[in-house]
């Protein structure tokens, strides 16, 4: 197998449009990263077909942090190295729903439990909308399970606009470091399956299309167009690739990624 390059960071983002954490080591499953998405706010008159609660509505959601109130509990599944010691195709027991206990630190700094009726009634204030909680084991993502996103191309990306981006607005799961520090190198991809350390095998089924959530800058909340502006004009509205997984398993910081 040819080496392609590592895992640079991994990160999952506990409720649907808000702050993402970064995790030394995470499950990935057929449903996603474990803890990514599992959460998510309706928003009473929204969009039929896709009523979810996001910063495209209020940009303000990004500055919003949760945090699993067990912290690594919420990582990996329960009795992980017997489950896997059972082969391919046998899905652990993920952990207790105490595990995905959530607080959220607010914008204004305040720190609310996930499921109190005080947050739900500052969301619905900002949003203008009644809010509604869903939770679910498998992440709620908007398409596919798992999001890989190289570090060069976030580099090249601001060459090309004169400006300095923050990777976090792109919402990645998997940061890449490539070798050769190639810009755009998960685009030559699509198609193909990767390896990512011991065990964990993805597909790569396409490029990432993009929306007005790459504009959101993920400190101040202000939006700036030119970014999906050019993506759309330059590189064909997407940025960074979607995967599946093939092969369950735990994906660590500094892993190798190879092209199997």
């Amino acid at each position: 197998m040819e080496q392609l390059g590592t895992v640079e960071t991994i990160c999952r983002y506990p409720v649907k449009s808000m702050a993402g954490e970064d995790v030394a080591a995470a499950f990935a499953g057929f449903g996603g990263i474990m803890g990514d998405r599992v959460y998510a706010f309706l928003r009473e008159g929204g969009t039929k077909g896709f009523p979810w609660l996001t910063a495209r509505e209020r940009e303000e959601l990004v500055l919003y942090r949760p945090s699993f109130r067990a912290g690594a509990a919420a990582d990996l599944p329960v009795d992980l190295e017997a489950s896997l010691a059972l082969g391919p195709g046998v899905s652990p027991i993920f952990p207790p729903e105490s595990a995905f206990e959530v607080d959220v630190e607010t914008s204004e700094g305040k720190t609310l439990p996930l499921r109190s009726s005080e947050l739900a009634a500052d969301l619905a204030r900002k949003s203008g909308a009644a809010v509604t909680l869903r939770s679910s084991e498998r992440s709620l993502t908007d398409c596919r399970p798992i999001s890989l996103l190289g570090n060069a191309s976030v580099r090249a990306l601001g060459t090309e606009l004169g400006m300095s981006l923050d990777r976090r607005r792109f919402r990645a799961n998997l940061y890449a470091d490539w070798q050769g520090d190639m810009p755009y190198r998960e685009n030559d991809l699509v198609g193909g399956t990767l390896a990512i350390g011991e065990r964990v095998r993805i597909a790569i089924l396409e490029r990432d299309p993009r929306c007005k959530m790459i504009t959101i800058d993920p400190t101040t909340a202000q939006t700036d167009r030119r970014i999906l502006r050019h993506v759309n004009e330059a590189h064909g509205t997407t940025m960074g690739v979607y995967a599946a997984v093939l092969v369950e398993g735990v994906v660590r910081r500094g892993d190798g990624i190879w092209l199997v």
